[in-house]
């Protein structure tokens, strides 16, 4: 039942990648998708989906609510330093000069599989309230970063900018 829930929690991620546009660009579900090219905004496909998966294996198997947030909070941490770990070592260590699409793609399901895995460790760890509310603040705290970021015009920073060939704002449509 565990790797249903995964494999599920993957398509949906994978369906994420390419829901802004196709929905015209709706402002109220910028927190939620990829709002450009940039690998900090596709963080959102691993963040939402690994976060809704953990606690859907945890509400099946009775886990307190604590254990949930922190086995997202700890699958998330996780996830967050292996997509953005392998994404900029292949791109600056490596030298890859723009985005290779096999290579990200594997990094999304690697990232996925490795913070799956962590976050059901913590699960089973069955964490208490102590552990539990700090976790569950920095969540909150993604949350809304997800959410005041989505407003912000799109960073101009190297380690932000949009990995479109053309410099395009997929935010807006605009070139």
């Amino acid at each position: 039942m565990l790797w249903l829930i995964f494999l599920a929690f993957c398509m949906l991620g994978t369906a994420q990648h390419f829901l802004f546009v196709p929905l015209g660009r709706p402002r109220s579900l910028m927190w939620l998708l990829p709002v450009s090219e940039s690998p900090w905004e596709h963080y959102k496909l691993a963040f939402w989906p690994l976060g809704g998966a953990l606690v859907l294996a945890g509400w099946l198997a009775g886990a307190p609510v604590s254990g949930m947030v922190c086995a997202w909070f700890a699958g998330a941490g996780h996830g967050f330093c292996t997509m953005l770990g392998i994404y900029y070592f292949y791109r600056a260590a490596l030298g890859a000069p723009r985005p290779v699409l096999w290579v990200d793609i594997l990094n999304f399901y690697i990232t996925m599989f490795c913070g799956w895995r962590v976050g059901l460790r913590v699960l089973a760890a069955a964490p208490g309230w102590a552990a539990g509310l700090p976790a569950g603040v920095v969540l909150l705290a993604c949350a809304l970063f997800f959410s005041c970021a989505a407003a912000l015009p799109p960073e101009k920073y190297p380690m932000f900018r949009e990995e479109k060939p053309n410099g395009g704002d997929q935010r807006t449509g605009t070139a």
